[in-house]
């Protein structure tokens, strides 16, 4: 009979041996693939977070005379790591046909003017980013998005203006250009402003444009300010050493990456545990499964004696329990499977802060699959020489010796 068929009978009559191998392999591996789900997903999160966290260098020219060009900007979007340069700029114009909102009866040139702020994506960097304004209606300034301009609900009420309307705008040189209205915002303070504050400080006098509305306004045009996106937080010191060598003393850097360093710790922290539960997991699903089957070896002497005494090779009978774990085996790799994607998200649920919860994405994967094989494979390969060693160097004359006594 070949070792195959002598190891489905040894299963068949042994059920309660078999069931208590595929409890114990179905807990290691399960073990295993949760760890390795969690690992994996982490460091494929860690990977997004990086890109998707807004982590930038911001830099602001030191004096307005030394505006940043579009030669340079184009310098620094071919730096290493950047994937975004959002441009930054202001300036004051003359209204053309609409009247700026003042409660001063100054005749200054300043209450005569209004602010011109312009922005590749008003979603970033600006007063809508971090909520002091808010969108009524319309739409923002965004990259490859309509162009035109974002004003004020009190700018747009005293004008009569609405979305879709043009409004012009002129400077001293007598550059004039027209302006769709895309949005209107409101701020929340326009009432608590002081009246002889003059109109082109005022918030209600404030207008959001595109930066191709604005060069075409202003000859050589240049910004005042940039804020620089990297894809590498971890090598932001390094963005910033080389914007530092190009731009030299000229601007003032500064670095925003706080949220990614705070979303870094409970991923770091993750990391640390999985690793060290999948190393545990290993020893322990050798150590456990080694003695379950030297135990059952020792009940098995007498068997293998048998085997001997009739001419079996130590190669068959090592192959017969081989495939008995092997089998067993198998069916712990289906319901591991089963139940290790629940398991993986339930310990991200306990590991993870609710901030950073949503960057974790648990899923089952083959890669994860095929882990669990080799891993739990090579457990149960190395628990079967442990348990057959000691039967396989004894001299078959004193198993069978024993076997008599």
């Amino acid at each position: 009979m070949k070792f195959y068929q002598l190891a489905f009978r040894y299963l068949c009559r042994k059920k309660s041996k078999a069931f208590i191998l595929l409890l114990v392999l179905l807990f290691i591996n399960s073990m295993i693939l949760s760890s390795y789900i969690i690992l994996r997903a982490t460091e494929d999160s860690g990977s997004t977070m990086q890109e998707k966290m807004g982590s930038k260098v911001v830099l602001e020219v030191k004096e307005s005379s030394q505006i940043i060009t579009e030669n340079e900007i184009s310098a620094i979007r071919d730096l290493d790591g950047v994937i975004y340069v959002n441009r930054l700029t202001s300036n004051a114009v003359y209204p053309v046909n609409f009247n700026p909102v003042t409660n001063s009866d100054s005749e200054e040139e300043n209450n005569w003017k209004v602010t011109l702020l312009s922005y590749d994506d008003l979603e970033r960097d600006s007063a809508f980013s971090d909520l002091r304004y808010r969108l009524m209606r319309g739409n923002m300034i965004t990259e490859g998005a309509e162009k035109g301009a974002v004003i004020d609900f009190v700018l747009a009420d005293a004008n009569g203006l609405e979305i879709g309307d043009e409004m012009k705008v002129g400077t001293e040189t007598g550059n004039v250009i027209s302006i769709k209205i895309i949005g209107i915002f409101v701020a929340g303070s326009e009432r608590n402003q002081m009246d002889t504050l003059p109109a082109v400080n005022r918030i209600e006098n404030r207008i959001f444009i595109d930066n191709e509305s604005y060069t075409g306004l202003f000859d050589n045009a240049g910004y005042r300010k940039i804020a620089v996106y990297t894809k590498n937080p971890d090598q932001i010191d390094v963005l910033v050493q080389e914007l530092e060598d190009f731009l030299g003393s000229r601007v003032e850097i500064t670095t925003a990456d706080i949220l990614y360093r705070q979303l870094e710790v409970p991923l770091n922290r993750i990391v640390r545990v999985m690793k060290l539960m999948l190393v545990f997991t290993l020893v322990a699903g050798v150590t456990i499964t080694s003695l379950l089957l030297c135990m059952w070896m020792r009940s098995r002497k007498r068997e293998i004696a048998v085997f001997i005494s009739m001419g079996k090779r130590k190669t068959d009978i090592f192959m017969q329990v081989f495939m008995e774990t092997a089998a067993v085996f198998c069916l712990s790799v289906f319901g591991a499977c089963a139940i290790g994607s629940g398991m993986a998200g339930m310990i991200k649920k306990l590991l993870m802060e609710e901030t950073a919860a949503d960057l974790l994405s648990v899923s089952l994967q083959a890669r994860d699959m095929a882990t669990m094989l080799f891993a739990g494979g090579c457990i149960a390969a190395i628990a079967v020489c442990i348990s057959l060693l000691p039967i396989l160097r004894t001299n078959p004359k004193d198993i069978l010796s024993k076997m008599e006594g």
